[in-house]
């Protein structure tokens, strides 16, 4: 097989070529992202990367993939149809090959695909092989159910005539050559930021499947750049799965549509307190380290949120279901509590919160928590100046401004509502 190299590093190696589909039929693996233990369930992520290896490919969709099969069918068996390439942009496979069965002459490169089946991984582009595998399939279908009429002595010039034109276009489906950029010796963990590069920067792909590839550090490195983002997807992670968290179920992931809020949404608003500017970046930084602050966050958050659910239990949900959603559980108002929550640790730290000392919200334990959540939240319990409605009915209630769906500045809105009301205003 001849290409040309694109790239050169070490052992790896990036080569362009065209590949017929009988070749690729008989190698490709389509691969399905097993989303990172986000639903509470016994089985651990552990046990996971051993049954299935945490690949990065989103959930195929059936309706895309029939679009393509027709579209690859009103196309390639058109005999008026000027066009011969299906598919400009390049399929994009990853295989391990020895460097040694690599030869390089005059600037091309000879080189043979392994012939293991699922040798090759499909890192971009699994639409499409897949609608051109259900077409294989069908006319593969259509061809022995000619052979059979034929074997049983139906023969008919309409039959024959069928019998050609399938073996024509499955013929056709078999020689097709897909425009491919191989990536040679390249890990998982590379192939699934080439394929964040193509998919998020380039296509409209649900940011919570990001966020659930990248969120999980590889199993032999961590990339120090994205410290922030493996702390806030494990805190994330345990809030949504705990049975000790009162967040529990909240969370939607990117193949289940339950809960209030998609993974993409908390996962952003938790990663501004791991930041630069965050309040917790000394957590990021120790992370760094390899140090164990960040396993202090959960008894934060849960003391925080517990709380919330105990004071402002009027306005808490009494399920999970979507039609149970109150303001609390909103993007508007779950956004405005992890910012305020920040904005306290951040006040407590300074001694700058009214009645409290220099306070490391990190150093204390659960019911100390407990206790200084509880009554900064019991301050929006009491009825308002010249008004029967207290703050909490005003902000959380039925008739509440915030009630609708909710914009960024509606968040912000709401934030600083809440922390002049529990007394240091922003």
């Amino acid at each position: 097989m001849k290409a040309i190299e694109l790239y050169k590093r070490e052992n790896q190696r990036i080569l362009i070529t065209a590949v017929a589909f009988k070749t690729l039929r008989s190698v490709v693996k389509f691969t399905e992202r097993v989303e990172s233990n986000w639903d509470g369930s016994d089985q651990s992520d552990e046990e996971n990367e051993t049954v299935l290896e945490k690949y990065y490919q989103r959930p195929t969709n059936g309706k895309r993939v029939e679009g393509i099969k027709n579209y690859i069918k009103t196309t390639l068996f058109d005999e008026s149809s000027k066009e011969e390439v299906l598919f400009p942009s390049a399929l994009i496979l990853g295989v391990d090959l020895n460097l040694e069965t690599i030869f390089i002459k005059d600037e091309v490169v000879t080189f043979s695909l392994p012939d293991e089946k699922e040798s090759c991984l499909i890192v971009d582009g699994q639409h499409r092989m897949k609608a051109m595998f259900k077409l294989h399939q069908e006319l593969s279908a259509e061809l022995e159910k000619n052979r059979e009429a034929l074997k049983n002595g139906n023969i008919n010039n309409k039959l024959s005539i069928e019998f050609e034109e399938n073996t024509k276009k499955l013929n056709k489906v078999n020689e097709y050559k897909f425009n491919c950029t191989i990536l040679v010796n390249y890990d998982l963990w590379e192939q699934a930021s080439i394929f964040a590069s193509v998919n998020f920067n380039q296509k409209p792909v649900d940011r919570s499947l990001y966020y659930d590839i990248f969120g999980e550090p590889p199993l032999d490195y961590k990339d120090k750049t994205k410290s922030n983002l493996y702390i806030a997807h494990e805190l994330g992670k345990y809030l949504n799965s705990s049975p000790k968290s009162p967040l529990n179920g909240f969370v939607q992931n990117f193949r289940k549509q339950e809960g209030f809020v998609s993974q993409s949404f908390l996962m952003q608003a938790l990663l501004s307190h791991f930041g630069s500017r965050g309040t917790w970046r000394e957590v990021t930084n120790d992370y760094k380290e390899d140090g164990d602050l960040y396993k202090k966050l959960p008894k934060v958050y849960v003391s925080y949120f517990n709380a919330i659910k105990k004071v402002l239990k009027d306005y808490w949900p009494a399920s999970i279901d979507k039609e149970a959603s109150t303001i609390l559980t909103k993007t508007t108002g779950l956004s405005a509590l992890i910012k305020l929550l920040g904005h306290i640790n951040k006040n407590m730290e300074l001694g700058l919160f009214p009645g409290y000392e220099e306070t490391k919200l990190l150093d204390l334990n659960i019911e100390e928590l407990t206790k200084i959540f509880e009554n900064i939240f019991e301050k929006l319990i009491k009825n308002e100046e010249n008004s029967n409605l207290s703050k909490a009915e005003l902000l959380f209630g039925k008739n509440s401004k915030y009630a609708g769906s909710g914009s960024g500045g509606m968040q912000s809105q709401l934030f600083k509502e809440l922390a002049e009301a529990i007394g240091i205003p922003v």
